[in-house]
């Protein structure tokens, strides 16, 4: 029996080898299917590393067909930086397009503008920096490009050109005596003033306009308004402040602020500006917008849905809340912002446009006011017309103020009447009943309302969903 039993143990042994095979196998292809895609990616990285940018897409695609995530946008983002660090600022350029750096758009159109103002080639140099506006030094440098070429407009000779350029630049540098000597050479005017319209083509009845125009937009009271998404403030002629609506992150708990000369008001935020230039905030402070009790010699306050803004005296922009903006540390002269969708935009002193978004600085000329449309900005000049890119609006004339919201772009005439442009889609009825304001001499628009203040003091708000009631009830 003894002898029958060894040759039984040899088929248990192969059924436990065999078993210990299987088994292997099995694990080994769960761990292969568990891990793979990290073995793809980190293979695809390798590759990159090497900058060979085919292997390193191609496993970068089979890592993402096997689950791995944003494999592919590492690998774009590696590419474009040593793209960057080669000089190849243009397909650097294109491949951050892609990726939506748009602090990496700006290096590389600050880098391409050097490289045009190395070879002479100033307007491009002037573009390139304007397009970067906010990085390192550009807004400067494009400055300087703009007061090269009106140097050199004057070099040959074409007067008219050169005084176009330095007026453009407002107090850069000598720019402005550079000008009023160009007007007085130009029209043969003694009065540097009246030198400096007619060489700006003002006649007596453009003149009279503008002056009408001016002297309506100094009686406008819309630093009184404040349009929320479900609240509105007013600001009362003794410097405190009312509130209605949705009070629900205690936005309208303003009460007791005092020496208010101004108010603005975010999706459920609420700021007011003081006389001696601080600035208070009530409601929402989830992303920091009400951060601002450190604040001083602040002369303007703006909103956006999550972010405030203000301007101080010497035109730098203070910025608290949701939006990363610290790549425009470099906006300077800055008298006018406004939030987009996506974007933000600024109104220098001297009229011309800034863009958090690369590619759409603007230099604009004689613009004093600025309104968000969308992706686009809107300006508007002091002859009461608009500047707008990628939206007609060449029928609004005699305009002295502009305001938006995502929904709505509104003009303020100097009849009193209000211009409107739906932005989305919007009630036909809102928009008929804002044409049919009148009288109206303060708005603030949000939303898919206005918040109108007339001649006669009352308050209209064709739109909101809440009682007004609270701003003007009788004073206890």
């Amino acid at each position: 029996m003894e002898q029958n039993a060894k040759p039984n143990k040899l088929p248990l042994l192969g059924m436990v080898l065999t078993t210990t095979l299987v088994l292997g196998g099995l694990l080994a292809l769960l761990w292969w299917s568990e891990h793979r895609s990290e073995v793809y990616a980190r293979r695809a990285m390798a590759a990159a590393g090497q900058q060979d940018w085919a292997a390193a897409e191609a496993w970068g695609q089979k890592a993402e067909t096997a689950g791995a995530a944003d494999v592919l946008n590492d690998i774009a983002a590696q590419k474009a930086d040593a793209l960057f660090e080669s000089g190849d600022y243009a397909a650097a350029r294109a491949l951050y397009g892609e990726l939506g750096n748009a602090r990496q758009i700006m290096a590389c159109a600050y880098r391409q503008a050097e490289a045009a103002l190395a070879a002479g080639d100033l307007i491009a140099a002037r573009d390139g920096f304007l397009s970067a506006a906010g990085y390192e030094d550009a807004l400067q440098r494009a400055d300087r490009c703009r007061y090269a070429l009106a140097e050199a407009a004057l070099a040959a000779g074409d007067q008219q050109a050169a005084f176009d350029g330095f007026m453009a630049l407002g107090d850069f540098e000598d720019a402005p005596e550079r000008a009023r000597a160009l007007a007085v050479a130009l029209t043969g005017e003694a009065d540097e003033e009246d030198a400096l319209l007619s060489a700006q083509g003002y006649t007596p009845e453009v003149l009279s306009l503008q002056e009408q125009l001016q002297q309506k937009r100094d009686g406008l009271l819309s630093r009184r308004l404040a349009a929320g998404h479900a609240h509105a403030l007013l600001l009362v002629e003794d410097g405190t402040v009312r509130a209605a609506g949705d009070n629900g992150s205690g936005q309208c708990d303003v009460s007791d602020w005092k020496n208010v000369v101004a108010v603005a008001a975010g999706y459920a935020h609420s700021l007011g500006l003081t006389g001696d230039g601080r600035v208070l905030a009530a409601g929402n402070d989830e992303y920091g917008q009400c951060d601002v009790s450190d604040w001083q010699d602040v002369v303007r306050i703006f909103c956006g849905p999550f972010d405030s803004y203000g301007i101080t005296r010497d035109g730098t922009m203070l910025h608290a809340g949701f939006r990363d903006l610290s790549a425009l540390a470099g906006w300077t002269g800055i008298q006018r912002v406004s939030a987009g969708d996506g974007v933000m935009f600024a109104l220098r002193e001297n009229g011309s446009l800034l863009s958090s978004l690369p590619d759409q600085a603007q230099s604009w000329q004689d613009a004093l006011d600025l309104a968000a449309a969308g992706h686009a900005p809107v300006g508007l000049k002091r002859d009461g017309t608009l500047l707008s890119a990628g939206r007609d609006l060449s029928a609004w004339t005699d305009v002295v103020a502009i305001d938006s919201s995502a929904s709505l772009l509104v003009g303020l005439r100097l009849d009193g009447t209000l211009l409107v442009e739906p932005l989305l889609m919007v009630d036909e009825g809102l928009l008929t009943a804002l044409r049919a304001e009148e009288t109206v001499v303060g708005m603030s628009v949000a939303g898919t309302y206005a918040l109108l203040l007339h001649e006669d003091g009352t308050l209209t708000a064709p739109g909101a969903s809440f009682d007004l009631s609270p701003l003007t009830a009788p004073q206890s």
